[in-house]
């Protein structure tokens, strides 16, 4: 097991840094504890915390459901947005998400783009990582006039993989922000991400009820030729403007993603002693998503400053293409997990394509009305075109589909009496499905989307003016979508989270914050599979609690350089499989780390170290499909940031 070892300033300068494994510039003011307004999922940079993220909201995921959002604006994304990309993001559900225009049911991430900040800029960084991980980084921006900030960026990786094995990247990004009159802006920014020798580790399912055996950490049990390479760029455009009463708001986006290598290392029916008798590797080539998103909106403020009215145009739509399919399957036959079983390379025979295509378009109108600290109503309609083929090689003609969905929402607050406020509401959806996972025998198709509805009610309490408490219940009920037992991913049955969700965050004392949150959460199957007992009634890799706690200290009430944090992560058991009867255990994980902000000549820098996993706890993680992988181990991370 890895250890860690003794530190040196002097060493650390040598080495530049030892950060993260991120590709994002930071400032040396960034901090997402002190900076977070709720424990519901938040990040500035490569830092995270609250009980939510990009990829799970609720028990759901926001991304795969095509909740995604830029600047407020509608974005459909191909994979999750590169964070170079952006300053951050944060996840609106519950009260984050009232007064914004157009809920959904499994909760919105919305980002800000880096290329949007208009301070100046100019940071180097190399950093050592993980297991010996390299990452440079570098960062500019500036004024090219008094109204017209331009910025860049570019990070070369060298990864070293936890799970074994490494990969290579490339990232660029650029951006250009001009102001306008009366407060407006226009920003551009384009990103691409190159990411290659990116050595496939294996996708375990035990054939049991039984845990895998431990298996070294870092250990390369993949094989070597099984490489993945694949390139996602995002480009678009953001415009603000107001006028007067009205605010007029545009964003264009366009993501794609090519993987011309893609390989899946499928570990099935893993015996107890860490062997199996079917190894398969999945070689996936020349799979391709893109996408052309964005969305029109205007909204004019009427009324006064006690009664102000609030009224809401959109028109959001996106087309996106597929190719995928065409897999060649290869049976590695009898192998284990405990050593390099390298196999000799097979020859690819790769069968034809497989397409699909999506068009979606959305017109809504939203209406809101505020008494200032009284309350608040939110009303939203919308009316979407939507439409799919699937073109498989193997029919005989494309599938279509075409759905017309009516969704809206009602949201609303009251402050009865001053620091108590009550929210509740009722959001209808209409969602994507994540396309089926690399253990069926329909890899890569997407189902249609889907209608999901959400209801949550819930209260925040002031307990100071920088102290607030809140606490939720909600209940989301979709389509459950999974492999059945002949391994095909299909419908089957319904889902329903019904949950309760509790944040408290802010200021303790004097340089003292907190930022504690727990989900309690009852994930229930219902339909004939689970009557008949094919399946059990709980989702392959739920939880029934998650719990974070984040406390950020710095010292003499907020004005000493040099500050700590404590990070505790704990999770209740974890289903692991779809008969119900394997439970991952439950695991806390204890991360310590501090800060030290400094001056060299005119540059303000920052020291930030952090050892992770304090106690080196090994556990497993379950993927929705029934896929095992351990954990991350303990390890140091460390950063050395720049403001010029």
């Amino acid at each position: 097991m890895p250890c860690l070892r003794g530190l040196t300033l002097t060493a650390l300068i040598a080495a530049l840094a030892a950060a993260p494994d991120t590709a994002h510039a930071q400032s040396v003011d960034d901090n997402a504890v002190a900076s977070a307004n709720d424990a519901f999922g938040q990040s500035v940079g490569n830092e995270r915390v609250g009980i939510y993220s990009a990829e799970e909201v609720r028990g759901f995921s926001p991304v795969d459901a095509g909740n995604t959002r830029i600047e407020g604006l509608y974005f459909a994304p191909v994979a999750a947005l590169m964070q170079r990309l952006v300053q951050g993001s944060r996840v609106r559900v519950g009260l984050t998400a009232q007064g914004y225009p157009f809920p959904a049911p499994t909760g919105i991430v919305d980002y800000d783009l880096n290329a949007a900040e208009t301070a100046r800029q100019l940071s180097f960084s190399l950093e050592r990582g993980q297991f010996g991980s390299i990452t440079g980084n570098a960062d500019v921006r500036l004024g090219v006039a008094d109204d017209l900030i331009a910025y860049a960026g570019g990070t070369i990786r060298r990864q070293n993989r936890h799970e074994g094995g490494n990969f290579r990247s490339h990232i660029v990004s650029a951006g250009l922000q001009y102001r306008l009159a009366e407060g407006g802006s226009l920003t551009g920014f384009f990103g691409l991400t190159r990411t290659y020798d990116d050595e496939a580790a294996p996708s375990i399912f035990p054939g049991g009820d039984y845990l895998p055996p431990e298996i070294e950490r870092t250990a390369m049990i993949g094989q070597s030729w099984a490489q993945r390479d694949h390139t996602q760029t995002v480009a678009g455009a953001v415009l603000k403007l107001p006028r007067g009463q009205w605010l007029f708001e545009a964003g264009v986006f366009a993501a794609e993603r090519d993987a011309d290598a893609n390989f899946t290392d499928l570990f099935n029916a893993m015996r107890l002693d860490g062997t199996t008798a079917n190894r398969v590797m999945v070689i996936d080539p020349d799979n391709i998503d893109r996408v052309l998103s964005g969305e029109i909106r205007a909204a004019r403020v009427f009324g006064t400053a006690a009664l102000a009215h609030r009224l809401t145009f959109s028109l959001r739509g996106k087309r996106g293409e597929r190719v995928f399919g065409g897999a060649q399957r290869v049976s590695l036959g009898e192998s284990s997990l405990l050593f390099a079983d390298e196999r000799p390379q097979p020859v690819f025979a790769f069968g034809p394509d497989d397409r699909d295509s999506v068009a979606l378009s959305t017109a809504g109108i939203g209406y809101a009305i505020t008494r200032s600290g009284l309350f608040s109503v939110d009303l939203s309609l919308s009316l979407s075109d939507y439409r799919k083929t699937i073109d498989l090689a193997a029919a005989s003609a494309p599938a279509d589909s075409h759905d017309t969905p009516f969704t809206g929402s009602i949201t609303g607050n009251v402050t009865p009496v001053a620091g108590l406020t009550l929210y509740g509401g009722f959001v209808r959806g209409f969602e994507e499905v994540p396309v089926a996972p690399a253990n069926a025998s329909n890899r890569g198709e997407a189902p249609p989307a889907i209608r999901t509805e959400q209801a949550d009610v819930g209260l925040r309490y002031e307990i100071s003016p920088s102290l607030n408490l809140v606490a939720g219940l909600f209940s989301i009920t979709k389509p459950y979508f999974n492999v059945d037992g002949t391994s095909v991913y299909r419908e089957l049955g319904s889902s329903s989270n019904r949950g309760i969700e509790l944040s408290l965050s802010g200021s303790l004392a004097p340089g003292l914050t907190v930022v504690l949150g727990t989900v309690l959460i009852d994930a229930s199957i219902s339909g004939e599979l689970v009557d008949n007992g094919t399946i059990g009634s709980r989702p392959v890799g739920s939880v029934r609690r998650r719990s974070t706690l984040n406390l950020d200290w710095r010292l003499d009430g907020g004005a000493s350089p040099l500050s700590f944090d404590v990070a505790v992560e704990s999770y209740s058991e974890r289903v692991g499989n779809s008969a119900n009867s394997l439970l991952v255990p439950a695991r806390e994980v204890l991360d310590l780390g501090m800060r030290y902000r400094f001056q060299l000549a005119a540059t303000r820098a920052l020291l930030r170290l952090q050892v992770a996993n304090i106690f080196n706890d090994y556990s497993w993680g379950v993927t929705s499909n029934g896929s095992f992988q351990y954990t991350h181990s303990r390890r140091l991370l460390a950063e050395l940031r720049f403001d010029f």
